[in-house]
Order: structure tokens, then C-alpha cells, then sequence
């Protein structure tokens, strides 16, 4: 599934006319390869020993520019300062454990149709939501009963 994935990311890349090169093939692998929605500079650590000339402002640009082209998602965290990335573009929601700050995926499909009011909106014309979900994944629960 990697490779697909990998090969479907070159060939969005080439149909918006952008460089395909090793570096931004590594992030690219580095956010596939993770579970864990990693930040920049967990990306950087991750491909620095293949790429040891790569900079940090390389791997945030790039990140940037995938953000900025619908390839991958900036998800951020109100317990944390530094946003995190995920290479699932397509809609979903997130768990975040608040003590060992794991982040999973949750899809849901009440999630993405919650009825709320236009009141309770504020009148806001909403174009799209995302939940995220605190609370304890199973490992600390376990290690707080340990």
C-alpha cells in the first residue's frame, strides 16, 4: 500500500507541476511511515541520517507547500505548541491522549454530519469541522493502574 501511495504522490505532484526530488520523496515517506501525526522537526530527525545536508527550513517549507497543496494535513493540539502533520488528507477526526500525547485517527460518519444549529453556530457558515477527542489511551490507563 506504501508504494501506491508513494507512486499516487508522485504523479499529484507532477500534474501540479512540482519538483519531485529525494528530499521531498523522504518527508513525504517519513509522514507515510509514521502513526504517531509527527512534527517538523520529528520528520527531520527521522530522514537527517540519510539526508545529512537536508535543513529544518527544507523540511518546514515542504511541509508547507504539501499543506498548501492537499497532500497532507496540519493538525494542531491545544496541549501542545507545535503543530503535527498527517499524511491522511481525506476527512477524519483524531483522538489525543493528554499524557503520553498519542494521536490516532477516528473516522466516524455522525462525526462529520453533527446537527448543530445555526444558533448554536453563531451564524457561522461552517465549510468543514474536525474533531478532536481528549482523553487517555488504553497504555496510560494501564500504567495508571499499574
Amino acid at each position: 500500500m506504501e508504494k501506491n501511495r508513494i507512486e499516487e504522490f508522485i504523479q499529484f505532484c507532477r500534474r501540479r507541476h512540482l519538483n519531485v526530488t529525494h528530499q521531498r520523496l523522504a518527508i513525504y515517506q517519513a509522514l507515510l511511515n509514521s502513526t504517531e501525526h509527527p512534527t517538523a522537526e520529528d520528520i527531520f530527525r527521522t530522514i537527517q541520517s540519510d539526508y545529512p545536508t537536508i535543513s529544518r527550513a527544507t523540511v518546514y517549507k515542504t511541509l508547507e507547500l504539501f499543506e498548501r497543496e492537499g497532500i497532507i494535513r496540519k493538525v494542531s493540539f491545544p496541549h501542545e505548541t507545535a503543530a503535527r502533520y498527517d499524511a491522511n488528507p481525506q476527512r477524519h477526526h483524531h483522538l489525543f491522549c493528554v499524557q503520553c500525547h498519542r494521536v490516532e485517527d477516528l473516522s466516524h460518519p455522525q462525526l462529520d454530519v453533527l446537527p448543530l444549529s445555526k444558533k448554536a453556530l453563531n451564524n457561522y457558515q461552517v465549510i468543514d469541522h474536525i474533531v478532536h477527542i481528549n482523553g487517555i489511551c488504553p497504555a496510560c490507563q494501564r500504567k495508571k493502574r499499574a
